[in-house]
């Protein structure tokens, strides 16, 4: 453990200012990614014309390191003030630093964001949508689906969300789409990737003229999901999981038309014979199922233990990803990360225990510790590459530990001779190294599968292996870009320079502002015919000039400015807080 006793220590770190404010930034040019990256579900606003599978590799190379080296960063900075002011005076200064901008931008945006959202899928709606078979089923846009069938398209394939055409047709009560689909040979009998069918989706979301079309086309009544879910038992789905899938899904609900109609529709299918629930009826996690997707076949190869572990985890994961703190998520981890050194700082003190050696933080042999704690956590995070992205109220433990690992390593970092003059002295081959190790990682990832890419085997040795190196070189490449780009920018910025300094007191704002006008400017600009590159550019600048543009005049001298950066007037800009 490193001395954590008070002393009083004056030095700005410019580099690593600079640092933490190009991992805010990268977040703007990460969220300008997302209209341009096939994303299955339709978990984002815009859907842009133009895409490409090399914007999703810059996703993944960028998520792979930025909030490392933030918390990395912030975990420096954090033992370097309460050298500083103390235990109090550490805990008063985040209160206000990164407590209290929570709280007031979580209020103020979320509306915002939401709303966005709404506007979004119903601009697409409006536009028609029909890009490919399955979002002209979802608009309805018949003629669209009717241009995808002459080239070629199979109007009985599951898309990468796992969704048949029809299904799609189905849920949104696309009546007309649904006929055109049948009409030109669509398989109402087609299932979705978890054993559902387009009436099972139909009855799910109570649309009732569309289970009549498809009962008379002659849709199987009995038909029977994955987990024995029938037509009928998709009538009972309770609220909380109904609104789980349809938000997942981005599918609006009717919070009067929908019970009615799923009513209607038992009486219906009753009628007609229809079975509830069969042999998975029985199953008390049959629920669970539903909400994640593939979880079953997985779950039914562990040992009994594991089985519970694996539950207890995915119900904890559900809980966790409820998007309440959006893109200020990782806020709210750092106020967890800061309590926890307050408790470790409070304990060192009582026990006085002894600083660690120099060498043990800038000995090149640092990754044989630094890789397995930060592997474990890893292991246990697969919705995407990478680490995960939790934005509960309720934390993701294998995510809180995780990020740990990197703020934990910045205290120990500060006050450290050693780190200012070793860590990242190789920085060209820690960034040149780095690029074989996202390569591999990829790979594996490819094999292993996430959320949103099907897996190749649901074999669990095979998951396991795949998952286990995908992890390893995740975290490999993430220490790999940290301790580079430590070195980089203290190669290139090692002292003051005032637009710097600007730019590293604007990134809080930046980043803490930019996803409403980037998801606005994304939504306008998506059936734009300009090419992708030009429109990412056009959405980053001139996202990021407005908001320049409104820091300098409303906010960096304002009650808002001191609560981001400390008080600060036109004739002293530096921080007073």
């Amino acid at each position: 453990m490193s001395d954590l006793r008070p002393v009083l220590v004056k030095k700005r770190y410019h580099d690593l200012d600079a640092l933490r404010a190009f991992a805010m930034l990268l977040g703007i040019g990460l969220h300008g990614f997302m209209s341009f990256v096939p994303i299955p579900l339709p978990v984002w606003p815009a859907q842009d014309v133009n895409q490409h599978n090399g914007y999703l590799f810059a996703l993944h190379a960028i998520h792979g390191f930025r909030l490392q080296l933030f918390f990395l960063v912030s975990g420096f900075f954090t033992a370097m003030m309460f050298r500083q002011r103390g235990l109090r005076g550490l805990i008063n200064h985040r209160a206000k630093r990164i407590l209290l901008p929570l709280v007031v931008f979580t209020i103020l945006l979320s509306p915002a964001i939401i709303g966005i959202m709404i506007y979004g899928n119903a601009l697409s709606a409006k536009r028609g949508g029909g890009e490919t078979i399955w979002s002209a089923a979802r608009s309805g846009d018949v003629d669209a689906i009717h241009r995808h069938l002459v080239r070629g398209s199979d109007a009985s394939q599951p898309d990468d969300a796992g969704l048949t055409p029809l299904s799609w047709a189905a849920l949104l009560g696309q009546a007309k789409a649904a006929e055109a689909l049948i009409d030109s040979g669509a398989d109402v009998h087609a299932t979705d990737n978890d054993g559902t069918t387009a009436l099972h989706c139909a009855a799910f979301m109570g649309e009732t003229a569309m289970v009549r079309l498809l009962v008379k086309s002659g849709a199987n009544i009995n038909a029977i999901s994955d987990d024995g879910g029938t037509p009928l038992s998709a009538t009972e789905t309770d609220d909380i999981t109904t609104q789980f899938i349809a938000g997942m899904l981005q599918i609006p609900v009717d919070e009067k038309k929908m019970p009615a109609g799923r009513v209607e529709i038992a009486e219906l299918l009753k009628a007609k014979g229809a079975l509830p629930h069969q042999a998975a009826a029985e199953d008390p996690l049959a629920w669970l199922y539903q909400l994640v997707p593939g979880f079953e076949p997985i779950v039914d190869q562990l040992p009994g233990w594991a089985q519970v572990v694996a539950i207890v985890a995915a119900v904890n994961w559900l809980l966790a990803i409820i998007p309440i703190f959006a893109h200020l998520w990782f806020l709210y981890y750092l106020v967890w990360l800061i309590a926890g050194f307050a408790v470790v700082a409070w304990v060192a003190r009582k026990l006085n225990w002894k600083p660690v050696p120099d060498w043990f933080v800038a000995s090149p042999l640092r990754l044989l510790w630094l890789v397995p704690l930060t592997f474990v956590p890893q292991f246990f995070m697969v919705t995407d590459f990478g680490p995960d992205t939790a934005a509960s109220v309720i934390p993701w433990p294998p995510m809180l530990a995780y990020y740990a690992v990197f703020f934990g390593f910045g205290v120990l970092c500060h006050g450290q001779e050693a780190f200012e003059k070793k860590i990242g002295h190789r920085w060209p081959l820690s960034l040149l190294l780095a690029i074989p190790a996202l390569l591999l990682a990829l790979h594996w990832y490819e094999l292993r599968g996430s959320l949103f890419v099907a897996s190749e085997s649901n074999e669990l040795s095979h998951l396991l292996h795949n998952n286990l190196l995908c992890s390893l070189f995740a975290v490999i490449y993430a220490w790999l870009m940290v301790f580079g780009l430590i070195g980089l920018f203290r190669r290139f910025f090692p002292g003051g320079n005032q637009r710097i300094r600007y730019v590293a007191d604007s990134s809080y704002w930046l980043y803490v502002m930019h996803l409403p006008p980037i998801m606005l400017l994304q939504i306008w600009m998506a059936d734009w015919p300009w090419p992708s590159a030009l429109k990412f550019l056009v959405i980053c600048a001139v996202s990021t000039a407005v908001l320049l543009v409104i820091y300098e005049y409303a906010v960096r001298y304002t009650w808002v400015g001191t609560m981001l950066n400390g008080k600060k007037t036109r004739f002293n800009t530096d921080s007073l807080g």
